[in-house]
Protein backbone atom coordinates (compact mmCIF):
# COMPACT_ATOMS: atom_id res chain seq x y z
CA UNK A 1 0.00 0.00 0.00
CA UNK A 2 1.16 3.50 -1.06
CA UNK A 3 0.03 6.82 1.50
CA UNK A 4 -0.79 9.68 -0.98
CA UNK A 5 -0.05 12.41 2.06
CA UNK A 6 2.59 11.25 4.56
CA UNK A 7 4.15 14.22 6.82
CA UNK A 8 7.73 12.73 7.87
CA UNK A 9 8.35 15.17 10.59
CA UNK A 10 5.43 14.45 12.74
CA UNK A 11 6.29 10.45 12.16
CA UNK A 12 8.09 9.04 14.75
CA UNK A 13 10.35 5.90 13.94
CA UNK A 14 8.27 3.75 15.79
CA UNK A 15 5.27 5.21 13.62
CA UNK A 16 7.34 4.35 10.48
CA UNK A 17 7.97 0.76 11.86
CA UNK A 18 4.17 0.56 12.37
CA UNK A 19 3.47 1.56 9.03
CA UNK A 20 5.65 -1.01 7.60
CA UNK A 21 4.37 -3.71 9.75
CA UNK A 22 1.01 -3.00 8.63
CA UNK A 23 1.56 -3.26 5.11
CA UNK A 24 2.74 0.92 4.37
CA UNK A 25 5.00 0.11 1.67
CA UNK A 26 5.72 3.92 0.90
CA UNK A 27 4.01 7.36 -0.24
CA UNK A 28 4.05 10.93 -1.16
CA UNK A 29 5.45 12.60 1.72
CA UNK A 30 4.61 16.36 1.51
CA UNK A 31 7.07 18.77 2.82
CA UNK A 32 6.78 21.60 5.79
CA UNK A 33 7.11 24.55 3.73
CA UNK A 34 7.63 26.61 7.68
CA UNK A 35 6.25 30.13 7.51
CA UNK A 36 8.74 32.43 5.68
CA UNK A 37 9.34 32.69 2.39
CA UNK A 38 13.00 31.30 2.72
CA UNK A 39 11.58 28.22 4.67
CA UNK A 40 9.39 26.97 1.66
CA UNK A 41 12.38 27.93 -0.53
CA UNK A 42 14.42 25.03 1.22
CA UNK A 43 11.13 22.91 2.21
CA UNK A 44 11.96 20.21 -0.64
CA UNK A 45 15.69 20.02 -0.29
CA UNK A 46 15.42 20.35 3.47
CA UNK A 47 13.28 16.72 3.19
CA UNK A 48 15.55 15.06 0.92
CA UNK A 49 18.29 15.78 3.17
CA UNK A 50 17.01 15.48 6.27
CA UNK A 51 14.26 12.75 6.27
CA UNK A 52 13.80 10.97 2.68
CA UNK A 53 17.27 9.01 4.61
CA UNK A 54 15.20 8.19 7.42
CA UNK A 55 12.52 6.97 5.68
CA UNK A 56 14.33 4.69 3.79
CA UNK A 57 16.37 3.45 6.31
CA UNK A 58 12.89 2.18 7.83
CA UNK A 59 11.83 0.20 4.71
CA UNK A 60 9.89 3.20 3.05
CA UNK A 61 9.63 4.36 -0.78
CA UNK A 62 8.63 7.36 -0.76
CA UNK A 63 8.90 10.51 -3.22
CA UNK A 64 8.04 14.48 -2.16
CA UNK A 65 6.68 17.01 -4.22
CA UNK A 66 7.71 21.01 -4.66
CA UNK A 67 6.13 23.88 -5.19
CA UNK A 68 5.77 27.79 -4.54
CA UNK A 69 2.95 27.51 -1.63
CA UNK A 70 -0.47 29.75 -2.36
CA UNK A 71 0.20 31.32 0.63
CA UNK A 72 2.60 33.85 -1.08
CA UNK A 73 0.75 35.11 -3.30
CA UNK A 74 1.85 38.54 -4.31
CA UNK A 75 4.62 38.05 -2.25
CA UNK A 76 7.82 40.23 -3.44
CA UNK A 77 9.80 36.76 -3.61
CA UNK A 78 7.25 34.95 -5.51
CA UNK A 79 9.00 35.23 -9.15
CA UNK A 80 12.10 34.19 -8.01
CA UNK A 81 10.75 31.06 -6.26
CA UNK A 82 9.03 30.32 -9.09
CA UNK A 83 12.08 30.80 -11.61
CA UNK A 84 14.21 28.38 -8.90
CA UNK A 85 11.54 25.91 -9.15
CA UNK A 86 12.44 23.89 -12.26
CA UNK A 87 15.94 22.56 -10.93
CA UNK A 88 14.15 21.55 -7.52
CA UNK A 89 11.24 19.66 -9.47
CA UNK A 90 14.38 18.14 -11.21
CA UNK A 91 15.73 16.74 -7.83
CA UNK A 92 15.71 12.65 -7.41
CA UNK A 93 12.64 11.90 -5.32
CA UNK A 94 11.00 14.77 -6.34
CA UNK A 95 7.75 13.65 -8.47
CA UNK A 96 4.88 16.70 -8.75
CA UNK A 97 3.98 19.91 -8.48
CA UNK A 98 3.15 20.64 -5.02
CA UNK A 99 0.46 20.44 -2.63
CA UNK A 100 -1.17 23.65 -3.52
CA UNK A 101 -3.06 24.40 -0.32
CA UNK A 102 -6.05 26.08 -1.98
CA UNK A 103 -7.05 28.70 0.98
CA UNK A 104 -8.86 31.88 -0.41
CA UNK A 105 -9.41 31.67 -4.41
CA UNK A 106 -8.38 35.11 -4.63
CA UNK A 107 -7.06 36.47 -8.17
CA UNK A 108 -3.49 36.38 -6.83
CA UNK A 109 -4.03 32.66 -5.52
CA UNK A 110 -5.22 31.99 -9.01
CA UNK A 111 -2.45 33.41 -10.67
CA UNK A 112 -0.07 31.33 -8.39
CA UNK A 113 -1.60 28.36 -9.28
CA UNK A 114 -1.97 28.31 -13.18
CA UNK A 115 1.88 29.42 -13.34
CA UNK A 116 2.50 26.46 -11.60
CA UNK A 117 0.27 24.38 -13.72
CA UNK A 118 1.60 26.26 -16.96
CA UNK A 119 5.56 24.88 -15.43
CA UNK A 120 3.94 21.41 -14.80
CA UNK A 121 2.91 20.77 -18.17
CA UNK A 122 5.93 22.14 -19.41
CA UNK A 123 7.91 19.57 -17.22
CA UNK A 124 5.83 16.62 -17.76
CA UNK A 125 5.00 16.66 -14.10
CA UNK A 126 1.65 15.67 -12.47
CA UNK A 127 0.10 18.77 -9.64
CA UNK A 128 -1.47 17.91 -6.32
CA UNK A 129 -3.94 20.70 -5.33
CA UNK A 130 -5.24 20.55 -1.85
CA UNK A 131 -8.97 21.55 -0.88
CA UNK A 132 -10.17 23.96 1.78
CA UNK A 133 -11.92 22.13 4.75
CA UNK A 134 -13.36 25.81 5.59
CA UNK A 135 -15.95 27.01 2.90
CA UNK A 136 -15.37 23.55 1.72
CA UNK A 137 -17.74 23.53 -1.27
CA UNK A 138 -17.84 27.38 -2.82
CA UNK A 139 -14.15 27.24 -2.60
CA UNK A 140 -13.63 23.86 -4.56
CA UNK A 141 -16.15 25.35 -7.32
CA UNK A 142 -13.58 28.28 -7.74
CA UNK A 143 -10.78 25.72 -7.44
CA UNK A 144 -12.22 23.59 -10.46
CA UNK A 145 -13.32 26.58 -12.26
CA UNK A 146 -9.45 27.69 -12.14
CA UNK A 147 -7.86 24.38 -13.23
CA UNK A 148 -10.68 24.31 -15.96
CA UNK A 149 -8.65 27.44 -17.20
CA UNK A 150 -5.19 25.45 -17.18
CA UNK A 151 -4.17 23.79 -20.31
CA UNK A 152 -2.73 20.68 -17.76
CA UNK A 153 -4.64 17.80 -18.56
CA UNK A 154 -6.92 16.82 -16.31
CA UNK A 155 -6.13 13.73 -15.27
CA UNK A 156 -3.01 15.06 -14.33
CA UNK A 157 -4.51 16.83 -11.72
CA UNK A 158 -4.76 15.39 -8.11
CA UNK A 159 -7.53 17.42 -6.03
CA UNK A 160 -6.84 16.11 -2.36
CA UNK A 161 -8.77 16.64 0.46
CA UNK A 162 -12.22 15.99 -0.96
CA UNK A 163 -15.48 15.21 0.80
CA UNK A 164 -18.87 13.32 -0.06
CA UNK A 165 -20.14 16.55 -1.03
CA UNK A 166 -17.78 17.40 -4.12
CA UNK A 167 -15.91 14.04 -4.73
CA UNK A 168 -18.22 13.91 -7.79
CA UNK A 169 -18.08 16.86 -9.53
CA UNK A 170 -14.09 15.97 -8.79
CA UNK A 171 -14.35 13.22 -10.74
CA UNK A 172 -16.76 14.55 -13.50
CA UNK A 173 -13.87 17.06 -14.52
CA UNK A 174 -11.47 14.07 -15.18
CA UNK A 175 -9.24 14.73 -12.26
CA UNK A 176 -7.74 12.10 -9.70
CA UNK A 177 -9.64 12.57 -6.08
CA UNK A 178 -7.86 12.12 -2.89
CA UNK A 179 -10.06 10.84 0.28
CA UNK A 180 -8.13 11.56 3.32
CA UNK A 181 -8.78 9.37 5.97
CA UNK A 182 -9.73 11.19 9.04
CA UNK A 183 -11.75 10.06 12.20
CA UNK A 184 -13.19 13.30 12.71
CA UNK A 185 -13.98 13.95 9.27
CA UNK A 186 -13.50 10.75 6.63
CA UNK A 187 -13.82 7.70 8.92
CA UNK A 188 -13.08 4.12 7.42
CA UNK A 189 -17.21 3.30 7.39
CA UNK A 190 -18.13 6.39 5.32
CA UNK A 191 -14.66 5.71 2.69
CA UNK A 192 -15.23 1.73 2.70
CA UNK A 193 -19.16 3.30 1.39
CA UNK A 194 -17.63 6.14 -1.03
CA UNK A 195 -15.05 3.28 -2.77
CA UNK A 196 -18.20 0.91 -3.20
CA UNK A 197 -20.41 3.64 -5.01
CA UNK A 198 -17.58 5.61 -6.40
CA UNK A 199 -15.57 3.02 -7.96
CA UNK A 200 -11.68 2.65 -8.12
CA UNK A 201 -11.36 4.91 -11.10
CA UNK A 202 -9.20 8.22 -10.48
CA UNK A 203 -9.56 7.23 -6.44
CA UNK A 204 -6.46 8.08 -4.17
CA UNK A 205 -6.61 7.56 -0.54
CA UNK A 206 -4.10 8.93 2.85
CA UNK A 207 -4.47 9.34 5.85
CA UNK A 208 -2.50 12.74 6.37
CA UNK A 209 -0.03 10.84 8.79
CA UNK A 210 1.34 13.82 11.02
CA UNK A 211 1.46 14.53 14.29
CA UNK A 212 -2.39 15.83 14.35
CA UNK A 213 -4.56 13.54 15.57
CA UNK A 214 -4.99 10.68 13.33
CA UNK A 215 -5.68 7.32 12.76
CA UNK A 216 -2.20 5.69 11.25
CA UNK A 217 -3.63 2.50 10.33
CA UNK A 218 -6.98 3.65 8.04
CA UNK A 219 -5.20 3.10 5.19
CA UNK A 220 -4.81 -1.12 5.81
CA UNK A 221 -7.47 -1.20 7.64
CA UNK A 222 -10.13 0.12 4.63
CA UNK A 223 -8.16 -2.27 2.50
CA UNK A 224 -8.74 -5.76 4.76
CA UNK A 225 -12.03 -3.89 5.24
CA UNK A 226 -12.28 -3.84 0.98
CA UNK A 227 -11.08 -7.15 0.58
CA UNK A 228 -13.58 -8.50 3.38
CA UNK A 229 -16.12 -7.29 1.29
CA UNK A 230 -15.19 -9.31 -1.93
CA UNK A 231 -13.49 -6.96 -3.99
CA UNK A 232 -11.27 -8.19 -6.66
CA UNK A 233 -7.50 -8.05 -6.34
CA UNK A 234 -7.58 -5.51 -9.12
CA UNK A 235 -9.85 -3.00 -7.04
CA UNK A 236 -7.35 -3.35 -3.93
CA UNK A 237 -4.32 -3.12 -5.70
CA UNK A 238 -5.93 0.30 -7.37
CA UNK A 239 -6.85 1.79 -4.04
CA UNK A 240 -4.70 0.69 -1.74
CA UNK A 241 -1.66 2.96 -3.81
CA UNK A 242 -1.48 1.78 -7.78
CA UNK A 243 -3.34 4.87 -8.92
CA UNK A 244 -1.20 6.92 -7.01
CA UNK A 245 1.76 5.16 -7.81
CA UNK A 246 0.96 5.57 -11.58
CA UNK A 247 -0.11 9.11 -11.40
CA UNK A 248 3.60 10.02 -10.04
CA UNK A 249 4.86 8.10 -12.78
CA UNK A 250 6.23 5.42 -10.64
CA UNK A 251 5.97 1.37 -10.67
CA UNK A 252 3.53 -0.35 -7.85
Amino acid sequence: MFDARLDAEGLSDPDLETLRVFGIRGGLVTPRWGTAPHEAADATERFLREQAPRLERAGLEVVTSAAVPLWLEGHRGQGALLDALPRTLGLRGVAAVGPLEWTTGSRAQQELLLAQAALADALGRPVVVSAPRAEHEPLTARLLACLDRSKLAPARVLVDGVTPNTVRSVLARGHHVGLNLHPERLGVDLAERLVHSLGPERLVLSTGARDAPTDLLALPRLVSRLKQARLSGAVLRRVGGQTLWRFLGRRA
